[in-house]
């Protein structure tokens, strides 16, 4: 698919997009598809903003794609933050900081102090909600590792750590965000998706030019060929992967 068909609705981290610049270009490859959902004559990129900018960069004309089923919504990933400031009850940095969530709740906020804290939007809507967000990740500290918690999961918190929970979107209002010629800050959004494909490791030189008709005939000859070579898995049951 080419990069243009596609709707990122995430910001970028330019070092991580450094670093899977460099190994997509090393590895000669695409290892995993992008995954994105139908949007009207477009398609909603769910997970996969990175690869998409990495191969974009590197000139590729042609990004491997799985499509999928539009989702109902994109839950909230959590952030765990070490050094983040307690939001007092007053706010900071300009956002509206309650003790009790309200109707425009933009994330809630632990601390491994037990307080919690909710950041709401002062406006409606899901462009006024992006910009809160925005606000709040600037209270990160600089340099501070994020490591990401399922949304419903849970977390034990040391001492100095805040755990901050986004809260959700609908894809029509990831869409109305890019629309505005806006995005959200980067790994805030997790969709849910069943029978995801990883691992595929697709040529790069397959992708960087050509008709895409053709390009799609030579992908099909691909997968046929790994089914064919039974170098294909299918596991219902949770995989844990590591990267």
């Amino acid at each position: 698919m080419e990069p243009g068909c596609l709707i990122l609705h995430e910001a970028h981290d330019e070092a991580r997009l450094a670093r899977l610049k460099g190994r997509i270009e090393a590895e000669g490859e695409q290892r995993n598809p992008v995954m994105a959902s139908p949007y009207e004559d477009r398609f909603l990129v769910l997970d996969g903003a990175h690869r998409v900018r990495a191969m974009n960069e590197l000139g590729a004309r042609f990004v491997l794609v799985q499509v999928v089923e539009p989702p109902e919504r994109a839950e909230g990933w959590g952030h765990v933050v070490q050094g983040f400031e307690p939001l007092g009850p007053g706010g900071t940095n300009g956002l509206l900081v309650s003790e009790e969530p309200g109707d425009e709740v933009v994330a809630e906020v632990e601390t491994s102090a037990g307080e919690t804290a909710f950041v709401l939007s002062r406006e409606r809507g899901p462009l006024a909600r992006s910009r809160v967000m925005w606000g709040l990740q600037a209270l990160y500290p600089d340099g501070a590792a994020v490591r990401r918690i399922e949304p419903d999961g849970a977390v034990r918190l040391t001492g100095g750590e805040a755990l901050i929970r986004y809260g959700a979107f609908a894809p029509e209002e990831l869409v109305e965000i890019v629309a505005s010629g806006a995005v959200l800050p980067a790994g805030v959004t997790r969709f849910r998706v069943r029978e995801r494909v990883l691992g595929v490791r697709y040529p790069l030189d397959r992708m960087m030019g050509g008709e895409p008709r053709a390009r799609n005939v030579e992908l099909r000859r691909f997968v046929a060929g790994r089914l064919a070579e039974n170098r294909v898995r299918y596991y219902r049951e949770p995989v844990v992967l590591f990267e």
